[in-house]
C-alpha cells in the first residue's frame, strides 16, 4: 500500500511541476538555512561542555554599589578564593586568574627571539582540579605550586620551540624569569578560556598580599553537590560581614554557574574573556530559524489548499470504489513526507554549497560533517516528522473527509473553509515577513547610529605601542622623543590604557559623605593624552608630568560625570580635591574635560580621570599620526622601537579597529539577520507567487468574460490583486504592535540607542505592499492580457 502511494505521490509532484518546484525549493532552502542556524546556536550553546565537572563548577562575583547605583562585576578581591575555601564546607577547590598585567600584552623573549603574547594568566594549582587541562607535557602533582613557573598552550611551544622538548626551558616573561614545567593542548574552540600561557599564581609578589579592596581577580570554585545557590550566596555573604565592617562594605557576592558564563554575561564588566556570547542574540537567531521554516509550511499549505479543488474528483472516485477516511489520510501524509524528504536531501546539498558563505557572516568554521552528529540526526528526524505533520495537515483531514457527492456538485462545500484559511495563513507569512524587515531596519539603524556616533575621542589613525612592564623611564622616554621627530607624527603620549580598554577602578567621595562613594575609572598618562585623542577641556588645564617623586599631591583631569557627582560648576571645580581618590585628600582637580565613552555604547558614561600617579605603569605609547603611506610609518616606527627596545617584540594596534571590534557581534547578527531574513522574504514571495498563479488559473474564463465586456488590463490587474493588498494591510496591522513590543526591549540593552521612528514601521509596510503587489501583478499581467478566444475557447 506505501508503495502505491509513493507512486501516486510522485504523479501528483510531477503534474504539478510548477507548485513542487515552489514547494521544493522554498522548503530545502529553508531546511538548509535552519540546519545552519542550528548548528550556529548548538555552538553557541556548547560552550564549556566538556569539561566533567561543568555542573560544579561556579565564577563568584560581586555587585558593587556606589552614589546608589548597582554594576555586576566578574571579578573580587584576591582573598575570597582562599578565604572562601577555608569558611565554606562546600568548596572542594578554588582557582583565581590573573590577567598578565591586567590585560597587556606579554613580551617574551627566548634566548635571541622574542615574542608578544595576549591572554597570558597566572593562576593557582587549583586549576587542575576544576577545569579540564588536557596536559601533553608534565605531572599534574604540585603543579603551579611553586613560584616562576609556567605552562605553555600547545601552539605557543610549538611557535617558540618548534618540536623540540620545552621541559626546563627558561622564559624572560616581561620583568619575571619563569621555567617551563608543562605544555597542555589548546583549548578548544568552545571554551570560554582560552589561556595561552599559564603561570603560577605565586610569582606575582603584589598580587600574593591578601586583601578585600582591590577587586581584580576572576575566581572560580568547584562546589560539592548538591547546591542549593541562595542558601550559598547567603554564606558566603555571612563570611563577608565576618571580615568586613559594615561601613567598609561596597559589595555583595553572587555566584553564576560556569555553564552560564558564555551566554549569560552581557551585563557583567571586568570580565578576562573576549569570547563572549550573547543569550539574546541566541533567542533572535532561533526564532529566525524556526520563523523561515514556518513560512515555508506556510508556503506548502497555501498551495495545498488551493490544488485541493482540483483533488475533489480524485478523492471521490477514491472514496466511491471504497477507499476509506484512513487510507486517504495515510496517502496524503505520505505525499507530504516524499516533498518533505526531497527537501531535506535538496536542503544539506544547498547547506554544503553555501557553507563558506554562512561561515563567512557568522564568523565561524561550521563542517558539514557536524550536521550527521547523532543528536543533530535525532533532531532533523523530529522537524521532518513535525513539518511532515504541519504542512500535510490539511490535504490530509479536509480533502480525506469530502463526501462522494462532490463528485457530482452536490452536498456542502468546503471552499470556502479552504479560502479563509489561505487568507489566514498568507496574513501570517506576511506578518512574519513584515516582522523581519522591520527588525532589519531597526538593527542596521542602531549599527549605524553605534558607528556613527561622537565617541568624545578621535580615534582615527592614532596607534598604540605596546610596551613591556617594569622599563627605564628614560628608555621609553627616549622612543617617545624618537617617535615624536618624525614628520609623519602630529602627537605621542605615553598611557595606561586607553578608550574602550579597563582602567583602574577607584571610588570618588565627598568630604561632606565620604562613605558614599562613586565608582571611577583612572588612567594614569602623560599630558599630551587630550591632543593625541582630542579630548576637549571645558576648564582648567591638562594634568602635568610628575617631576618630583616625593611630591604627594597627584593632579587630575575629571569628566562630567564625576563633576556632576561632586556638585561643582567646570570653572568652579579647579583646585577642589577629590576625596578617595588617591588617599583622602591628595588628589586636586586641575582641569575638566568634556565626557567620552570610555566603554561601548551598552553602558551609560561614567566617572572617568586623566592623572599623574605614579601608581600604575604606563605601557602604551599612543600615536596619532599624520597620515601618508601607513605600512611605510610603520616600519619607520617599528626599526625606532627596535633600536631602543631590541629585546622587545614591536606590538601595535590602531585604537579605531579596537573600538570597531567592540562592536563585532552586532555587525555579525546584523549581517546575519539581513541575509536570512532577504531569504524569508524570497519564500513568501514564492508562494504567494504560485497562490497567484492558481488564482489567475482559476479565474481564466472569468477573466475573459470581463474582457469581452470591455474590462481594461489595468482593471482586471487591480482586481486580482486587491484582495491580497487587503491581506498585507491586515498583516501590517498585526505585525507592528509585535514589531514595536520586542524591538523596544532589544534597544534597551543599548545606554544610548535610537528612537523606534514611525517610519520605520511606515517603510517595511511599503515595502511588503510593493513586494506583494509585484509578485501579485506578474501573474495578474498574465492572465489579463491572454485573449479571450484562449479562455472561453472551451465554452
Amino acid at each position: 500500500m506505501i508503495w502505491n502511494h509513493l507512486k501516486i505521490a510522485w504523479r501528483t509532484l510531477v503534474k504539478n511541476g510548477l507548485f513542487s518546484f515552489i514547494n521544493l525549493f522554498g522548503l530545502s532552502v529553508s531546511i538548509a538555512i535552519f540546519l545552519y542556524l542550528l548548528l550556529f546556536i548548538r555552538e553557541e550553546k556548547s560552550f564549556d561542555k566538556f569539561h566533567k565537572n561543568i555542573d560544579d563548577i561556579y565564577r563568584i562575583g560581586l555587585t558593587a554599589t556606589f552614589d546608589g547605583q548597582s554594576e555586576r562585576w566578574a571579578s573580587v578581591p584576591n582573598i575570597v578564593g582562599p578565604t572562601m575555601a577555608r569558611e565554606v564546607p562546600e568548596v572542594k577547590a578554588f582557582t583565581r586568574l590573573l590577567e598578565h598585567s591586567f590585560g597587556e600584552t606579554a613580551f617574551v623573549r627566548y634566548e635571541d627571539r622574542k615574542f608578544a603574547e595576549n591572554k597570558v594568566f597566572w593562576a593557582d594549582p587549583g586549576i587542575f582540579e576544576i577545569f579540564d587541562i588536557d596536559l601533553m607535557e608534565g605531572s599534574r602533582d604540585n603543579m603551579l605550586v611553586a613560584p616562576n613557573k609556567i605552562l605553555l598552550s600547545e601552539s605557543i611551544s610549538q611557535k617558540y620551540f618548534d618540536d623540540a622538548n620545552p621541559m626546563g626551558k627558561i622564559l624572560h616573561l616581561d620583568s619575571y624569569e619563569l621555567e617551563v614545567v608543562g605544555v597542555y593542548k589548546d583549548f578548544p574552540k568552545n571554551s570560554t578560556l582560552q589561556p595561552s600561557m599559564l603561570g603560577s599564581f605565586s610569582s606575582v609578589g603584589w598580587a600574593k598580599r591578601e586583601y578585600w579592596s582591590n577587586a581584580s581577580y576572576e575566581t572560580f570554585f568547584l562546589l560539592q553537590p548538591p547546591v542549593d545557590l541562595s542558601e550559598l550566596e547567603d554564606k558566603m555573604n555571612a563570611v563577608l560581614d565576618r571580615n568586613v565592617e559594615e561601613e567598609d562594605q561596597w559589595f555583595r557576592f553572587w555566584l553564576q554557574p560556569f555553564s552560564e558564563t558564555h551566554l549569560y554575561s552581557a551585563d557583567i564588566s571586568s570580565l578576562s574573556s573576549d569570547n563572549q556570547g550573547d543569550i539574546a542574540q541566541v533567542r533572535i537567531l532561533m526564532a529566525l530559524a524556526f520563523g523561515i521554516l514556518l513560512i515555508a509550511c506556510i508556503n506548502y499549505m497555501n498551495l495545498a489548499t488551493a490544488q485541493s479543488q482540483k483533488r475533489t474528483k480524485e478523492v471521490g472516485i477514491s472514496k466511491v470504489v471504497g477507499a476509506s477516511k484512513s487510507t486517504l489520510v495515510l496517502r496524503f501524509y505520505v505525499e507530504a513526507a516524499l516533498m518533505v524528504c526531497t527537501a531535506t536531501a535538496l536542503g544539506i546539498f544547498f547547506l554544503a554549497t553555501m557553507m563558506p558563505l554562512f561561515n563567512s557572516m557568522a564568523e565561524k568554521s561550521i563542517g558539514i560533517p557536524d550536521v550527521f552528529e547523532w543528536d543533530l540526526l535525532a533532531g532533523m528526524g523530529g522537524i521532518m516528522l513535525l513539518l511532515t505533520l504541519i504542512a500535510g495537515s490539511y490535504p490530509a483531514l479536509a480533502l480525506s473527509s469530502m463526501t462522494p457527492q462532490r463528485l457530482f456538485g452536490r452536498g456542502d462545500s468546503n471552499r470556502s473553509g479552504g479560502i479563509i484559511l489561505r487568507q489566514i495563513l498568507v496574513v501570517g507569512q506576511f506578518a512574519g515577513s513584515i516582522l523581519l524587515i522591520t527588525s532589519t531596519l531597526v538593527f542596521y539603524k542602531q549599527l549605524l547610529f553605534i558607528q556613527d556616533k561622537n565617541l568624545g575621542f578621535d580615534a582615527e589613525e592614532v596607534v598604540s605601542v605596546s610596551l613591556g612592564g617594569g622599563l627605564d623611564d628614560n628608555q621609553v622616554d627616549g622612543l617617545v622623543n624618537a617617535f615624536e621627530s618624525q614628520s609623519f607624527v602630529e602627537s605621542v603620549c605615553r598611557a595606561q590604557t586607553y578608550p574602550g580598554a579597563d582602567g583602574s577602578g577607584r571610588v570618588l567621595s565627598t568630604i561632606d559623605n565620604p562613605d558614599n562613594g562613586m565608582s571611577i575609572q583612572t588612567n594614569r598618562t602623560a599630558p599630551e593624552i587630550y591632543e593625541t585623542l582630542d579630548i576637549e577641556l571645558l576648564a582648567g588645564r591638562a594634568h602635568r608630568e610628575k617631576v618630583n617623586e616625593e611630591d604627594t599631591t597627584v593632579e587630575v583631569v575629571i569628566n562630567e560625570q564625576a563633576l556632576a557627582f561632586l556638585g561643582y560648576d567646570p570653572e568652579e571645580a579647579i583646585g577642589k580635591t577629590a576625596y578617595n581618590l588617591f588617599g583622602w585628600d591628595r588628589a586636586k582637580i586641575v582641569g575638566v574635560m568634556r565626557d567620552f565613552h570610555f566603554e561601548t555604547v551598552h553602558r551609560p558614561i561614567g566617572a572617568y580621570a586623566f592623572h599623574n600617579n605614579n601608581s600604575e605603569w604606563r605601557r602604551n605609547i599612543l600615536v596619532r599620526l599624520r597620515g601618508g603611506e601607513m605600512r611605510k610609518n610603520l616600519e619607520i616606527l617599528e626599526q625606532q622601537f627596535n633600536t631602543v627596545f631590541p629585546n622587545m617584540a614591536f606590538q601595535f594596534r590602531f585604537l579605531d579597529d579596537h573600538i570597531d571590534q567592540l562592536y563585532a557581534s552586532e555587525r555579525r547578527s546584523a549581517r546575519i539577520v539581513l541575509f536570512f531574513s532577504i531569504t524569508a522574504i524570497l519564500i513568501a514571495c514564492l508562494g504567494l507567487f504560485g497562490l497567484a498563479a492558481f488564482t489567475a488559473e482559476q479565474r481564466t474564463k472569468e477573466l475573459g468574460i470581463r474582457k469581452v465586456l470591455g474590462a481594461t488590463v489595468t482593471g482586471l490587474v487591480g482586481l486580482l490583486s486587491k484582495d491580497y493588498l487587503k491581506l498585507v494591510l491586515v498583516s501590517l496591522a498585526i505585525a507592528i504592535p509585535v514589531a514595536w513590543y520586542f524591538l523596544k526591549g532589544w534597544l534597551e540593552n543599548y545606554a544610548y540607542h535610537i528612537d523606534l521612528s514611525w517610519w520605520i514601521f511606515a517603510l517595511a509596510g511599503l515595502v511588503a505592499m510593493l513586494i506583494a503587489l509585484f509578485t501579485v501583478s506578474f501573474q495578474s499581467v498574465r492572465a489579463a492580457i491572454v485573449s479571450p478566444i484562449e479562455s472561453l475557447r472551451n465554452e
